[in-house]
C-alpha cells in the first residue's frame, strides 16, 4: 500500500485530469500534424473548421475517459485510487502509443487500422510479414516512440505533484471540451481531409472489430428453393455421344492437362490461325473434339472446383477455393486414389495463389507440387500485382519435366496427374527466344509466345508417353481452363465478361484406342469432365457430382455461366443461343452464335418481348444452381464469406495540376455521395511530371455512405475541373484513380468505363482521366442481390 501511495503521490483526481489533458495535447498535435498539409492549403477561413472537426473525435475519446475515471474516483473508496490511476495511465499510454503507429498506418492507407485492413493484408497467409512491419517500423522509430510516451508519463507525475497548478488540466479540458463541440457543429460542412484522417486509430479499430459480419445471411435465397441434388437444368434434353468400344489395351492413366487462359479462338485446331498450338493441333487425330465446350466461370480456381470436383462454383466473387477449402466434394482424385491410382497436381505457378493448395489437397491428390518444388534453368518470372499474390511461374517446360520424373517413379501403378500450365496468366511470361508474330499489341505478342511455349510442354508429354509405351494405356484430356480477352468487347484478361473469348474452351479427350479425329458440337461444360472420366474408366459416378458424362444416354443441352467482377454477369448457352444478363445494370443480351459468332448485334432491342422469357430461363438456372449447392454443401459454413456493410468507400487518387487540383464527384446508383480535392496532385506547370512521382503522390479518400444502400450496383466517378495549358505545354489538370474499395471489395483501374468518349484510359495500375466527364464501375453482387434483381425482372416465374 506504502508504494501505491507514492506513486499518485498528490490527488489522484488531479493525476487523472492531468492525463487526460496531456493525452489530449499528445493527440492534437499528432492530429495537426496529419491535417497540417490540408489546412495550408485551404485558406484561413478554411482551416479553423477543418482543425476543428479532424480534432473533435479525439477530444470526445479523452473527455469520455476522464469522465468515466474521475466519476469513478469520487464514487469508489480511496483504497482504488491507485489502480484507477495505473489504468487510466495504461489506457492513455495504450492511445497515445496507437496514435504513433497510426502515423504510420496513415502513410500506408490514408485511414486508420482496421480489422478489415488486417483480413485484407492477409497477414497468416504471408511469409515476409515481419520483414514488412520492421521496414515500417524501424527500431530508431519504435525506441522514439516509447521514448515520448515515457516522457509524457514522467511529465504527468511531475506537473500533478503540484497542488497551485490545479487549475491547468481543468483550462485545457475545458477548452478541449469547447474545441469539440465546435468541430461537430462545423463537421456537416465538406471537408478536404479524407475522412480516415479525421478518425481516432483507437475508436476506428474497435468499431470495426464490432461491426463485423462474419457469417452471410443465406436464408433468403435458400428459401426459394428446396436443397435437390438432382434439380433439373431448364434446358432441353439431347443424347450423348455414342460410348466407345472397350479398347484392346485396358486405360490405365488420366492425364488432365489445361491450358492457361485459353480460349477457343487462341487454339489451333479450335478457331486458332496463330501457329501457336501445333501440337495441340496434330493430337487431335487420336482424338474427340469438342467444338462447343465451355468454362462455367472465366477464372483460374473456379476451373479446378468445376473440372476436379464436378459442381459449379457458388454464386459468388469468392472462390470456393476460400469459402470451402477443406470441403469433402468426394472430388475426381480422391475417387481414383481410391481405385488405385497414384494421383498428382502439378502448377508451373504458385499454388499458394488463392488457396489451390489447402483445395487440390482436400480434393485428395497425394502430390502437389508448384515451380517452387524445383529449379528451372528455363526461368522462373517473378511478378508483383496491385490485386493479386503468388504470381510467379516457372516456365511450363520444367513442369512437364517434373512429371515425367514423378510417374517413372512407379509405372506399373496406374496414375491420374492433372498439370495447369503458368505462363500465359496475365502479365504472360513469353518464354526464351520469343518470335515475333506481327502483332501491334506487345501483351498479345507475350500471350502468344507463352501459349507457344505451354504448347510445347504438351508436345513433350506426348512424346514421353509415346516413348514409354504409355500412350495407348492413357485417357488425357486436354483443355483450357477459361478464357482470355483481348478488347473484343472492351476489355482485356478473363474475369471481365461471359463472351465467346471468355469462356468458350478448346477440349478434347486423346487416346489412340478410343479416338480417331472425330469431333463433336455437344454443349459441354468444365463440370462435365470428372464424370466422362469415370464414366471412361468404368468407375462409379459419385451422386453428389453436378456434371454427366459426354457419353450419358441423356444430358442438358446446355450451360450455365456467370462472372461476378464486372457487373454481376450471369447467362447461358443453349442450342445455338448465347444468353447474357448484367444484374447491375439490368441488360440483357441475347445472339445466335450460328449467325452471330463475335456476339457483335444483341437480338434483344429487336424483340421487346424477349427479356421475359429469357429472365424466367435465368431465375429457374439460378434457383437450380442454388438447390444444388444447399444440397451439397448442406449446413456446411462458410469460412470467409460475409456480406459487409456498406458504410464507406475509398478512392485511391493522385493527378496533376495546373493552378487548380483535380476537384472529384462521386455518385452511387444515382445518389450523391460527396466529393474531394486531391491535395496530394504534383503541379506539371512548368515540368512533365514523371510516372514515379504521380504514384508517390496517391492518397485514399475515404467518403461516408450517408444513406442506406442495400444492393448498389453502379458507381459514377465525374473529374469536375480539367485544364490544359494548350499547344506544347507542359500544365495539364489531370485525375488518376488507381482503385476504388466499397462493401469489402476492391475495384482497379481496369474496371472503369467512360461515361461519355474520350474522358479517360487505362494507364498502367491507374485509370487517367484526361478530361472532364465521368466514368462507372458495376459493382459486385451477391446471391441475394442477384436473385432480388432476378426478382424484380420475374416477379411471377
Amino acid at each position: 500500500m506504502t508504494r501505491e501511495i507514492k506513486l499518485i503521490k498528490g490527488n489522484p483526481i488531479s493525476f487523472l485530469l492531468w492525463i487526460g489533458a496531456i493525452l489530449a495535447i499528445f493527440l492534437l498535435a499528432l492530429r495537426l500534424y496529419v491535417v497540417s498539409p490540408y489546412i495550408l492549403d485551404a485558406g484561413y477561413s478554411l482551416s479553423l473548421p477543418i482543425a476543428l472537426y479532424s480534432f473533435a473525435e479525439d477530444a470526445l475519446l479523452v473527455l469520455a475517459a476522464v469522465f468515466v475515471f474521475v466519476t469513478l474516483s469520487r464514487s469508489l473508496p480511496k483504497k482504488f485510487s491507485g489502480v484507477l490511476v495505473g489504468l487510466f495511465a495504461s489506457f492513455s499510454m495504450i492511445t497515445a502509443g496507437w496514435g504513433l503507429v497510426n502515423l504510420v498506418a496513415l502513410k500506408m492507407l490514408n485511414a486508420p487500422l482496421t480489422v478489415a485492413w488486417v483480413r485484407y493484408s492477409d497477414i497468416g497467409n504471408t511469409d515476409v510479414i515481419l520483414d514488412s512491419l520492421r521496414h515500417l517500423l524501424p527500431l530508431s522509430s519504435v525506441l522514439a516512440g516509447v521514448a515520448v510516451l515515457v516522457s509524457l508519463l514522467l511529465l504527468t507525475r511531475f506537473a500533478a505533484r503540484n497542488e497551485r497548478n490545479s487549475y491547468i488540466p481543468k483550462a485545457i479540458l475545458s477548452a478541449v471540451a469547447i474545441a469539440m463541440l465546435g468541430g461537430f457543429v462545423v463537421g456537416h460542412q465538406p471537408s478536404p481531409v479524407p475522412s480516415g484522417k479525421q478518425r481516432n486509430p483507437l475508436v476506428a479499430f474497435t468499431q470495426s472489430v464490432f461491426s463485423e459480419n462474419e457469417s452471410a445471411s443465406l436464408e433468403r435465397l435458400a428459401s426459394k428453393v428446396e436443397p435437390d441434388l438432382h434439380k433439373e437444368w431448364p434446358f432441353g434434353k439431347v443424347a450423348g455421344l455414342e460410348r466407345p468400344e472397350g479398347p484392346s489395351t485396358k486405360i490405365r492413366n488420366v492425364i488432365v492437362f489445361a491450358y492457361e487462359s485459353t480460349p477457343a479462338k487462341q487454339s489451333q485446331g479450335f478457331g486458332g490461325v496463330m501457329p501457336v498450338t501445333p501440337n495441340l493441333l496434330a493430337s487431335l487425330s487420336n482424338g474427340l473434339a469438342f467444338d462447343r465446350a465451355y468454362a462455367h466461370v472465366p477464372a483460374s480456381n473456379y476451373f479446378l472446383v468445376s473440372a476436379i470436383a464436378s459442381a459449379i462454383p457458388e454464386l459468388s466473387s469468392v472462390s470456393t477455393t476460400y469459402t470451402h477449402p477443406d470441403f469433402d466434394f468426394n472430388a475426381l482424385p480422391k475417387v481414383l486414389n481410391a481405385a488405385g491410382f497414384r494421383t498428382g497436381f502439378f502448377n508451373s505457378s504458385d499454388n499458394r495463389f488463392q488457396n489451390t493448395d489447402t483445395f487440390v489437397r482436400a480434393a485428395g491428390f497425394e502430390t502437389v507440387k508448384d515451380y517452387r518444388d524445383w529449379v528451372c534453368e528455363a526461368g522462373v518470372y517473378e511478378f508483383t500485382s496491385v490485386s493479386e499474390k503468388f504470381l510467379n511461374t516457372s516456365s511450363d517446360l520444367c513442369t512437364v519435366e517434373k512429371i515425367t520424373d514423378w510417374i517413372d517413379q512407379d509405372r506399373d501403378q496406374p496414375f491420374f496427374v492433372t498439370f495447369r500450365t503458368g505462363m500465359t496468366h496475365y502479365p504472360y511470361f513469353p518464354g526464351e527466344n520469343p518470335i515475333d508474330f506481327g502483332v501491334e499489341d506487345e501483351n498479345y505478342g507475350n500471350y502468344l509466345n507463352a501459349l507457344r511455349v505451354g504448347d510445347q510442354a504438351f508436345g513433350e508429354l506426348l512424346t514421353y508417353l509415346g516413348e514409354a509405351g504409355l500412350m495407348d494405356e492413357t485417357l488425357i484430356v486436354v483443355m483450357g481452363d477459361h478464357g482470355e480477352a483481348f478488347g473484343e468487347h472492351g476489355t482485356y484478361v478473363h474475369a471481365a465478361g461471359i463472351y465467346e473469348e471468355n469462356v468458350h474452351i478448346p477440349l478434347a479427350l486423346i487416346n489412340p484406342q478410343l479416338f480417331d479425329g472425330a469431333r463433336s458440337n455437344l454443349i459441354v461444360g468444365l463440370v462435365d469432365v470428372a464424370p466422362t472420366i469415370t464414366d471412361l474408366m468404368g468407375l462409379e459416378t459419385p451422386e453428389t457430382w453436378q456434371g454427366n458424362s459426354f457419353f450419358a444416354p441423356s444430358r442438358p443441352n446446355g450451360v450455365m455461366l456467370f462472372a461476378p467482377w464486372n457487373g454481376f454477369l450471369i447467362g447461358y448457352r443453349e442450342g445455338d443461343e448465347k444468353v447474357i444478363y448484367n444484374a447491375n445494370s439490368d441488360e440483357l443480351e441475347v445472339y445466335n452464335l450460328r449467325e452471330n459468332p463475335g456476339e457483335l448485334v444483341s437480338l434483344a432491342p429487336q424483340s421487346p418481348n424477349i427479356k421475359a422469357s429469357k429472365m424466367e430461363t435465368l431465375a429457374e438456372m439460378v434457383a437450380t444452381h442454388r438447390s444444388y449447392i444447399d444440397a451439397l454443401l448442406g449446413g456446411e459454413k462458410q469460412t470467409m464469406v460475409s456480406r459487409p456493410t456498406l458504410e464507406t468507400m475509398t478512392i485511391a487518387a493522385s493527378g496533376t495540376y495546373l493552378q487548380e487540383r483535380p476537384k472529384v464527384w462521386v455518385k452511387l446508383d444515382g445518389v450523391d455521395v460527396g466529393g474531394f480535392t486531391v491535395t496530394s496532385a504534383i503541379s506539371n506547370e512548368f515540368r512533365e511530371v514523371p510516372s514515379e512521382e504521380i504514384h508517390a503522390a496517391l492518397e485514399k479518400f475515404v467518403l461516408p455512405l450517408e444513406q442506406e444502400l442495400n444492393c448498389p450496383k453502379r458507381l459514377e466517378i465525374y473529374f469536375l475541373n480539367d485544364n490544359w495549358g494548350g499547344e506544347g505545354k507542359t500544365g495539364d489538370t489531370d485525375l488518376w484513380v488507381r482503385s476504388v474499395t466499397i462493401g469489402g471489395s476492391v475495384y482497379h483501374s481496369t474496371r472503369f468505363r467512360e461515361l461519355k468518349a474520350r474522358v479517360g484510359h487505362n494507364a498502367g495500375e491507374y485509370y487517367r482521366f484526361s478530361r472532364s466527364g465521368g466514368a462507372y464501375v458495376d459493382l459486385y453482387l451477391d446471391q441475394h442481390c442477384l436473385a432480388e434483381a432476378l426478382e424484380t425482372e420475374n416477379p411471377n416465374p
